[in-house]
């Protein structure tokens, strides 16, 4: 899952305790909306308290709350660069985003070198899968001399190029995040994934090994991508220990259990690096595998007659040289692939689960929408596939009745 990480909403949350400690007292005068400042604090100061009065509230979903103290801090500081982009965060969580990106731009008229805004923005705009502009913006964060977080702002830069299927932007920019910040654990792990994705695993092993000496904290993912990374070399004593750590340690996980389901025969990077090798490298391997049936003018008659279903078995009665009648073999026509089942009646589809499927590598497969393949079968996309499991990939009332049996194996199939 791909995380971004604004810096506004974060520092505003250290500066609230400070800004509640100080004792502020205010009267209207005449009756007016116009404040008047007691014990010297600024009107500054008032808004950043009630912005931060309310993103907190947002953070527990009183929008109305939330709105009103933003209201109140743009009565104090109509000029605040800070109340427009909180003003923006609010909109963007209520589902506003064209109101979202207003205020974003009345930001950056206050202050267009505003780092934390452009920050912000950018994230946004990689969020609503605006990439160009996206990198636009947070490189002209970057950009500015007194910005701090120039490694996270990078992390987000790949993290969104990643997002964008641009492999090889993102592998730059997460060199660039790790080398302002060494020893920051979330590049670094984001690099071995990276890296196993270009099947580069001798550079996924040594940015696993900077990941592992900055950080004490396993995840699942992080132990199941180690597992990976050591099994692609042939390693497999050191993959199995990393594997007998993901079990003892998250045995709940959804890792886990496909470890002892498949043995992680495919992870989320196995989506990624196939993406990467047919829309970067055009692998033929991974082109191959789609079938496509191309028929001559010529051959088009014996094919189509070959392949209909009138006729399926044929029997017919031969001589041999020795005059003794012989009875031919039923012929039969077969797929390239045992794992499919064809439905002549109907010509709908029912695959049977293999070792290294998920629902992606099969919607990828069949060029069908993940979200059909789930409503389909009545599961979801984190559910665990059984090895010799049927799922429909079409629509099951156009498929004839077959038992689907996707808990436990029959000894039908086993058989098979």
């Amino acid at each position: 899952m791909i995380k971004f990480m604004p810096r506004l909403f974060f520092i505003l949350s250290l500066f609230l305790p400070l800004l509640l400690a100080g004792c502020v007292t205010q009267s209207y005068e005449n009756d007016s909306d116009t404040p008047v400042i007691q014990n010297g604090a600024n009107n500054n100061e008032i808004a950043m308290t009630r912005i931060s009065l309310g993103l907190g509230y947002l953070k527990m979903g009183n929008t109305t709350q939330a709105k009103l103290n933003l209201e109140k801090a743009k009565r104090f500081s109509p000029r605040l660069v800070q109340v427009y982009t909180a003003f923006a965060h609010y909109y963007d969580v209520v589902g506003e985003p064209e109101l979202a990106t207003k205020s974003y731009k009345k930001a950056l008229s206050i202050d267009s070198d505003d780092a934390d805004t452009l920050n912000n923005y950018g994230v946004f705009l990689c969020r609503n899968e605006k990439y160009q502009a996206a990198e636009k913006y947070t490189l002209q964060a970057i950009a500015i001399s007194t910005y701090l977080m120039v490694s996270q702002s990078y992390e987000n830069l790949a993290l969104c190029q990643l997002k964008a299927k641009k492999y090889l932007k993102a592998d730059k920019y997460f060199t660039k995040s790790i080398q302002h910040s060494p020893n920051r654990a979330s590049p670094l792990l984001q690099m071995v994934r990276l890296q196993y994705i270009f099947s580069e695993y001798k550079k996924a092993q040594e940015y696993l090994r900077l990941y592992e000496k900055s950080t004490r904290r396993f995840t699942p993912e992080a132990l199941a991508l180690a597992y990976k990374v050591f099994q692609k070399q042939g390693n497999r004593k050191v993959a199995k220990n990393y594997a007998g750590m993901l079990v003892k340690l998250f045995p709940n996980s959804y890792q886990s259990k496909q470890y002892i389901l498949n043995a992680l025969s495919y992870i989320e990077a196995d989506d990624l690096a196939k993406d990467y090798q047919r829309t970067v490298l055009g692998s033929e391997k991974v082109q191959s595998k789609k079938r496509v049936v191309v028929l001559s003018p010529k051959n088009y008659r014996k094919k189509s007659t070959s392949a209909a279903p009138k006729a399926p078995v044929i029997k017919k009665s031969v001589k041999s040289k020795n005059n003794t009648k012989v009875s031919a073999q039923k012929t039969t026509v077969k797929m390239k692939s045992d794992r499919l089942k064809v439905k002549s009646d109907h010509n709908a589809l029912i695959h049977i689960v293999g070792v290294g499927d998920s629902l992606f590598s099969i919607s990828l497969h069949y060029n069908i929408q993940m979200q059909a393949l789930e409503n389909w079968n009545n599961m979801s996309r984190n559910d665990v596939l059984r090895l010799k499991s049927k799922l429909y990939i079409s629509d099951p009332e156009l498929v004839e009745s077959i038992p689907i049996n996707n808990s436990k194996n029959t000894e039908q199939e086993k058989n098979k």
